[in-house]
This record gives structure tokens, sequence and C-alpha cells, in this order.
């Protein structure tokens, strides 16, 4: 990124990309009290129920790398303008689809509009802060994250107890968007990079292909062998995209005039290939949280709604840890955050795992386990990820650290849905099945701690740490 840009980004107010991040976070927690309204309206089956979300974050992890590729390469302004324009044209059609094709299709394309948003505005805090203080500027995406997601399940509760339908809150996001395109439009200023390169659209066509098909055969591997000779297909046309992508992006390392896709130089490092799969770890244990309503569901017997409501807890710590995170990345390093959060989230599962029967104890145990995961995920990673690649790079780096985040949600519901299938007593999921879930996570838990360990820091990052 040119020095020209830097100082068009750090001109730009800090609240701007904070209610941008915000308004585009409510969607995540707000489709899933949604979805049976939409399910209804299209007359849907599980599968295509699942595709609501699934395509939606199909979407997030091609889409991520993408657009943090044209942002280094064409400046953040351009591509941010971009963003909020998907974003808005995707919850429109959303709005006003006539049928299930026309919904997912508007999901995608909102999709591609959220997937740098949050990469965008981790890069404009990084730049304006202070080198021990870049883990409190970064979390604060974390924090206003979290509370989104605190808020969104109220806010579109609300909205269908008004109006009976999932359309409202589409129609309602329009105005918010269209306000915030114009604020950037003019408060964002010129943002045009000292050179012109150009887009490396083979590296972004066979990466993207690769990325999105490998993630199709993840998804239809839940449905067992029904669906074996797609996956298969999927599998081999991803990996000759991988290697076509891997041997062009190679070839491409002394172009003077294109951006490769990837800095070959950052994929080469082991500290940041290690940092990637601490990534991927830590959207595994996000996807727990998915499976934590039913869990309250089948062993207390409370209503699905109020079992959903467990969750504001976990939001909570969340965000007590995103902040708790940025701290502790700025006073004791990244290596002892990672750790400390790690710890956390394994010993809160041990005990979950002994304690599955006392309601009252799990609430408490789910929200420190929620801190665990927000001070995980809020800054330290992003922070190496930011420090690895320099300036020049930057954006990338962080972009395929977010890819692998949402990589992880996807792989996650594998194994805990089979660790729950093996606990299955007479086909119903009782305390042994959740019990398995949550040894799956310390296992996870403690692979963390292991990897965070094996990190060949540069003596320079060492001694920051």
């Amino acid at each position: 990124m040119s020095t020209r840009e830097r100082r068009s980004i750090l001109s730009t107010p800090i609240w701007f990309f904070m209610v941008i991040v915000f308004i585009t976070q409510l969607d995540g927690g707000a489709v899933p009290t949604m979805l049976p309204s939409i399910t209804r309206t299209f007359g849907l089956t599980t599968m295509g129920s699942s595709w609501v979300v699934g395509l939606y974050t199909l979407g997030l992890v091609v889409g991520t790398p993408i657009t943090s590729n044209l942002s280094d390469a064409h400046g953040t302004r351009k591509v941010f303008l971009w963003e909020l324009a998907f974003w808005f044209l995707g919850c429109l059609m959303t709005a006003v689809s006539p049928n299930y094709a026309v919904m997912l299709l508007g999901r995608f394309i909102q999709s591609l509009g959220d997937s740098g948003i949050m990469v965008l505005s981790m890069n404009v805090l990084l730049q304006r802060a202070r080198r021990n203080n870049q883990g409190r500027k970064v979390s604060t995406v974390g924090i206003i994250a979290g509370l989104s997601a605190m808020v969104s399940p109220v806010l579109s509760g609300m909205l269908l107890g008004i109006t009976h339908g999932w359309r409202a809150y589409y129609f309602m996001m329009l105005p918010f968007l269209a306000i915030l395109f114009i604020l950037a439009w003019f408060m964002m200023g010129d943002s045009q990079t000292d050179r012109a390169w150009k887009t490396d659209y083979l590296g972004l066509g066979s990466f993207s292909i690769a990325l999105a098909l490998l993630m199709v055969a993840i998804t239809f591997l839940q449905y067992g062998t029904t669906y074996l000779a797609l996956i298969i297909g999927c599998l081999l046309v991803a990996v000759v995209a991988g290697a076509v992508f891997l041997v062009h992006e190679r070839n491409l390392g002394d172009a003077k005039d294109t951006m490769p896709f990837l800095p070959i130089r950052l994929l080469k490092l082991p500290s940041y290939g290690l940092t990637l799969l601490l990534g991927t770890l830590g959207g595994m244990f996000f996807s727990l949280f998915v499976y934590i309503p039913t869990y309250v569901h089948s062993v207390f017997g409370l209503p699905v709604r109020s079992a959903g409501m467990v969750m504001v807890g976990v939001g909570l710590g969340s965000v007590v840890g995103s902040w708790l995170g940025g701290l502790l990345v700025d006073k004791f390093g990244y290596r002892t955050t990672l750790v400390f959060s790690s710890s956390l989230i394994g010993l809160m599962a041990l005990v979950i795992t002994l304690t599955l029967h006392n309601l009252q104890l799990f609430m408490v145990l789910s929200f420190l386990m929620g801190v665990g995961m927000g001070s995980m995920m809020s800054s330290p990673l992003q922070v190496i990820a930011g420090r690895l690649a320099g300036p020049e790079n930057r954006m990338q780096a962080i972009g395929g650290l977010s890819a692998c985040k949402k990589i992880g949600t996807t792989i996650a519901p594998l194994l805990f849905a089979s660790a729950i299938e093996l606990g299955k007593v007479g086909g119903k999921a009782g305390l042994a099945s959740y019990r398995n879930m949550f040894l799956v996570v310390i296992v996870i838990a403690l692979v963390n701690i292991g990897l965070t360990y094996c990190i060949p820091f540069s003596q320079k990052e060492v001694a920051n740490d």
C-alpha cells in the first residue's frame, strides 16, 4: 500500500469503520433466527435450509482473499465502495426474491460484499496504531462484531414478531447501507496507489475455483456417501486448480507489473503457515456455538427459544474476551495471549464434561469459554499476520487468515456431528453425545497450545513478545 493511500485512510474517522462493522455483522446472528420463516416461505428441505447459511459462508471464504488482493493492488477506498454496493444489491435481491434461487443468489452477492469489511477495517486500525497498541486497536473490531452478534437475534426476532415475515429485516438494512455508501464516498477521500498494478486474473481464478470446490466437498461430506461422486469430482478439480495456482504464483514472483494473488514469500514462512492453521482451529471453536442451544434443549428440556438465550452469555463473554485479548497482546505478547485463551477454552470444556447436568454452572462456564474464544480470535492472530507481512502485503496476509477461519467453521461440524453420533443411545443424543463433543474441543485446545509454541518467530518478533 502506498504512502498516499495510507495518508488517505488515516484521515478517515475510526467510528466510521466501527459503524460499518456493526451494521454488516448483524446478518450472522439474524439469519439463524429467521431461518425457520425462510424455510416455510420457500418450502425448503433440511438441505435447502442449510444452503441459506452455507452459500453465504462459501462467498466469504472465496471473497475475502480476492478483496484483500484487490485492495493492495488498487486501493482501499475503491474496494470498500464496491463492498458496500454488493452488500446493498445482495440485500435488495434477498428482500424481493420471488423464489429460492434468486434468494440464494442474493445471499451470495451479499456475502461478497461482507467478505472484506472486517479485514479492511482491521488493516486500517493496524496502520493507525503504534506497535505497542496494535492489539487493543484491532480488538475493537472484535468487540463491535460481538455486540452486533448479541443485538441481531433480538432485532430480527422483534421484526419477525411485528411483521410475521423475514423480508422486513433486509428492507430495513437498505437505507443504512445507502447512507454508509454515501458517507464512504465523501469521507474516505482519494486512495490511488503509487503504481498501476495489473490484476492477477489466473491466480485469482484458479485459487477461487480450488477453494470453492474444496468448501463444497466438505459441505456435502456431512451427508455421508450419498453424494460421493460429487465430492470426489470436486476434490479432483480442486487439486488441479490448486496446482495451477501454485505453479503460476511461483512463476509470477519476479513480475514487475502484476501483483501476485498471494505473496509466495509469505506462504514459504513457517510462522505464517502455522498462523493460518491456528486460524483454522479457531474457526472450529466458533462452530461449537451452533450446537449449544440444541445441547441445552436436549439435556435440560428447555424450549428451543429459551435455549437460544444461553448464547447471550456466550456473546457477552466474547465481547469481554475481545477487549482482554487486545490488552494481553499489548502487555504480554501474542504467544502468551494464545496460550492463555486456548488454555481457558480447554479448561472450561473439561469442567463442562464433568458437570453436564448443571445448567447454572454451564451458563457460567460457557461465558468463560466465550471469553477465551474472544481473546483468541480478536487480535493476536491478526497482529502476527500483519507484522509478518509488512505494510505492502498486510491486507493479503489478514485476508488469508480470515479465509482459514471460515474453512475451520465449515470443517468443525463434521467433527462435532460425528462425536455426537458416536455417543447416541437408542438413536437419541444424550449426555454421552455432548460429552464427546466437548472432548473434541479439549483436543483442539491442546493442539492449539502446542502449535503456538512451535511458531518460529524471528528474533525481532520474539523480543517484542
